[in-house]
């Protein structure tokens, strides 16, 4: 879904986009089937080409928390882990049929250490990550559920297409029940 994660429309990840095309490895991947699993060491980032992905994270008490979800056209990976060739901290599973090109974290290492402008991008990417990340904060510690939910309509007018209700109150930090009343609050708001 084009927007979700914006850093990845940059033109500089044209690049990156190129690099898993040509030398990462094609994988259909069932709905359900998982690319990373938390807990246990990642060493792979993709592509992808077809499909998308949720981040799952587990906490102690076993209870699944939405946690982010890659598009087609997007990346998906624990990237930071998969880099370290640390244990992921979430896993990322196919809510759908998807088709990815893959490459290791040595892979994706070389590929940052070709020359200035993939070193470059790696900083960008770094950058992006975190920008995305600490927006993601703030708006969970400064806006309501309701200012959420209709934020996320806006900008990804496509979402609910793809997402159960359960799965936004899960991104969201709220009930299901909370989202049902949200929208019928709203209801008749313009979305563009």
């Amino acid at each position: 879904m084009k927007g979700f994660n914006n850093y990845t429309e940059r033109e500089e990840f044209s690049i990156f986009k190129k690099f898993f095309l040509d030398h990462g490895r094609c994988k259909e991947m069932k709905k359900k089937e998982y690319f990373t699993e938390q807990g246990i060491v990642t060493t792979h980032a993709a592509y992808i080409e077809k499909g998308m992905f949720r981040y799952v994270c587990t906490d102690e008490n076993g209870c699944e928390h939405i946690v982010g979800y890659a598009f087609a056209g997007e990346y998906v990976g624990d990237y930071p882990q998969c880099i370290k060739k640390e244990k992921a901290m979430v896993s990322i599973q196919a809510t759908t049929d998807s088709l990815i090109y893959y490459a290791s974290a040595q892979e994706i290492t070389n590929f940052f250490s070709t020359d200035k402008s993939t070193q470059e991008l790696e900083k960008i990417l770094a950058e992006e990550l975190f920008v995305q990340t600490y927006k993601r904060l703030l708006d969970i510690y400064c806006k309501t559920p309701t200012e959420l939910y209709v934020d996320l309509v806006r900008r990804y007018p496509d979402f609910l297409n793809y997402i159960t209700l359960r799965e936004i109150a899960s991104f969201l930090r709220v009930t299901p029940e909370t989202i049902s009343h949200i929208r019928k609050n709203i209801k008749g708001i313009e979305f563009c």
